[in-house]
């Protein structure tokens, strides 16, 4: 064989040329290259099978953003399902002639999905009395906003939902904690498990026909300890203010069962708060 027929078959292989000089990608450049046209090539078709690829390709990428959660409060492949679900919509956006790596892309894209999940998996964990009380500062905000057409001040909002500045300031630093933080910013048990201070947050004034914030935070952290039974008749007969008949009615039971049953739970709660309530 010649040496252009050699040179021929040689490259046809897919070999270089002996002699020929190599040119090797850092292996960081091929992963990039190669997550590019993968990409590029799931825009213009859609291919379930080219998704998928992407997504086997990139799995240690997946688990390397995820390393930087070291608390998880939701089992771990619950956070690899949320993570792989940025990975796809990191693949469906990724615009490919801005000049930015994918897996830089897909790293923010994927950080940010986690966190978003974390912060709607705290909150909905919220008690109830930390949400009724972020919803009545944020609504009086709003409304002192209005009047004075100005950012109401600590005291103002404090005065008008009868709350102390101090329980005021420790109810939006809880807050504020379960909001979306920075890609670089530490993610920790204090970031998604925050635990208000509930010796600081009292009320400023008393109120007829209403408990003080303090006493509102003992009884429902009380009315946790029920049982799930005991919580649902509690809230039917003391929230919905329904006679036992009616109450025996939407549970399926005899009035003399939801009256022996309401007295367990008020002995319950009774002594969960260590006074008498009722």
């Amino acid at each position: 064989m010649s040496p252009g027929a050699e040179a021929g078959a040689s490259a046809a292989r897919g070999r270089p040329r002996r002699g020929a000089k190599v040119i090797r990608l850092p292996r960081s450049d091929r992963v990039e290259r190669c997550n590019e046209e993968l990409v590029r090539q799931y825009q213009q078709d859609r291919s379930p099978e080219v998704l998928q690829e992407i997504l086997d390709r990139n799995d240690g990428l997946i688990h390397a953003v995820l390393k930087r959660f070291p608390y998880f409060p939701d089992p771990y492949e619950d956070l690899v399902q949320v993570a792989r679900l940025g990975m796809i919509k990191a693949v469906q956006r990724f615009e490919l002639d801005r000049g930015v790596e994918f897996s830089s892309y897909a790293t923010a894209v994927i950080d940010g999905e986690v966190r978003h999940y974390l912060r709607d998996s705290t909150l909905m964990h919220q008690p109830r009395w930390l949400r009724s009380c972020e919803k009545r500062i944020e609504q009086a905000s709003m409304e002192l906003a209005r009047k004075l057409n100005r950012t109401p001040t600590l005291k103002e909002i404090a005065e008008e939902v009868n709350i102390t500045e101090e329980g005021i300031a420790e109810i939006l630093r809880v807050r504020a904690l379960t909001s979306l933080h920075r890609i670089d910013d530490p993610a920790t048990a204090d970031n998604f498990n925050p635990d208000p201070d509930r010796d600081s947050i009292s009320s400023l004034r008393y109120e007829s026909f209403s408990l003080p914030i303090e006493d509102e935070i003992a009884l429902h952290e009380a009315f946790r300890a029920l049982s799930g039974f005991h919580r649902r008749l509690v809230y039917l007969l003391f929230y919905k203010d329904l006679t036992q008949t009616e109450a025996a009615r939407q549970l399926g039971l005899t009035q003399r069962k939801v009256s022996r049953e309401v007295a367990k739970a008020l002995t319950a709660l009774k002594a969960a708060l260590n006074t008498k309530v009722f």
